[in-house]
């Protein structure tokens, strides 16, 4: 039989304190493991108020990564209709039917309990751990766990930590006057606050360009993990392919950073920011919404991270379409993008490891294989294409042709 933690709550923003009491009560009551468990529709908050599920997924994710005892649980978010504490209680001991639950939470929620909806089921399958978290005096909190026992035979313990006035509202108030958190949550939770300007707050992230050390920090903290890994090969996949091209390395490796710093948004927000920025969308864009993040990446980049380099920002702003023309930096994330180590594919006409030897070699003609697999891609598929890409692979294919003519290269794309 394991002892499971259950820390309940909105999470909105995760903070300190919320993961002092979790881990002292997992201390103090050898607990196994605590799942954090952020409410989808609690009964008692406004919801124009909360950030979205999926950012306080994050942020919770981001804030328990380094406790392996703390685990993430999505029970109460894919929960339709309101979040009932009884209803979570019920589920819990149907996954878990031989384990013991101990459900973490401050005084001041403890004093409510007898509003929540049954209060008797709660107390009757579960052991409730009370912390004070000073709304709620250590005589108070005694007083009602003396009152649940007698009235319900509730099982109450204490956990014994020292008070700290931190909480939610607070947070978000501060972030709205525009003044640091940095005391009050981890530091991972704040980058990714201010990456995604929650809370009401808009400043850039940096206030001078960043340093690749600094921006790793952040992308950490508002991709998803397997989205930053990608980021992080294309930026060292195009810092290598500039250095053989006599590019500089370090711009390569900035875009390839900020290439995706918009994607981890869905279809439906990037059109959602793009009216709310004024940033115009084609038909195509608008039915087939991935072609957006290399537009909006380039706006993140300018006005959230301080990116001033209109080289990089176009490297940015192209990597999905490619256009006619191309710089050098865009061509190298075009083509980083595509072939960079993470990636495995069954690509036609041209194999991954051609692309990826022609890289450094001739970086025309390996954009042009790129862009032949992707249109070849494109039209077996049947997905819509990009005019733009198109135009593109239209305009390298007749300079290839009009070099061939000259014998200056092979005659096809």
């Amino acid at each position: 039989m394991a002892r499971i933690g259950i820390m309940g709550g909105t999470f909105n923003p995760v903070h300190n304190v919320h993961l002092i009491m979790a881990e002292e009560a997992r201390r103090q009551f050898q607990l196994k493991k605590v799942l954090f468990m952020p409410s989808k529709n609690p009964p008692h908050k406004k919801k124009k108020d909360i950030a979205s599920d999926k950012h306080r997924k994050r942020m919770i994710q981001h804030a328990i990564q380094d406790n392996p005892a703390f685990l993430f649980s999505d029970l109460e978010l894919v929960r339709e209709g309101t979040t009932y504490t009884k209803d979570t209680i019920a589920a819990l001991k149907q996954l878990y039917p031989d384990d013991k639950f101990y459900f973490i939470l401050g005084g001041d929620s403890l004093a409510a309990m007898e509003q929540w909806n049954e209060p008797a089921y709660i107390f009757k399958h579960c052991r409730i751990l009370a912390a004070n978290r000073d709304e709620t005096d250590n005589g108070r909190i005694r007083e009602l766990i003396h009152h649940y026992e007698k009235k319900y035979g509730a099982k109450i313990s204490e956990i014994q930590m020292p008070p700290i006035s931190i909480s939610s509202e607070m947070i978000r108030e501060k972030l709205a006057d525009h003044c640091s958190i940095s005391d009050y949550v981890p530091a991972c939770v704040e980058r990714y606050i201010r990456s995604n300007q929650l809370y009401g707050f808009s400043s850039p992230v940096f206030e001078h360009s960043p340093s690749a050390h600094e921006l790793i920090g952040y992308l950490a903290a508002s991709l998803k993990p397997k989205r930053f890994l990608h980021t992080l090969s294309v930026a060292a996949t195009a810092a290598n392919i500039a250095a053989v091209h006599n590019a500089d390395p370090k711009r390569a490796y900035m875009a390839g950073l900020l290439h995706d710093c918009a994607k981890y948004f869905t279809g439906k927000e990037w059109v959602e920011i793009c009216e709310q920025e004024k940033i115009p969308l084609s038909d195509v864009e608008r039915d087939n919404t991935v072609l957006i993040h290399g537009k909006l990446g380039a706006h993140f980049a300018r006005t959230r991270y301080g990116m001033e380099d209109e080289e990089i920002l176009d490297a940015i702003r192209y990597h999905t379409t490619g256009r006619p023309g191309m710089g050098l930096f865009e061509k190298i994330i075009y083509v980083a993008d595509y072939m960079e180590p993470g990636r495995e594919m069954d690509c036609r006409p041209h194999s991954l490891t051609e692309i990826r030897k022609m890289c450094y070699l001739d970086i025309d003609r390996a954009l042009r294989m790129v862009l032949a697999c992707c249109v070849s891609y494109l039209q077996q598929t049947k997905a819509p294409i990009d005019p733009l890409t198109l135009e593109t692979y239209q305009y390298y294919r007749e300079e290839n042709e009009h070099a061939g003519c000259k014998g200056n290269g092979e005659s096809r794309i």
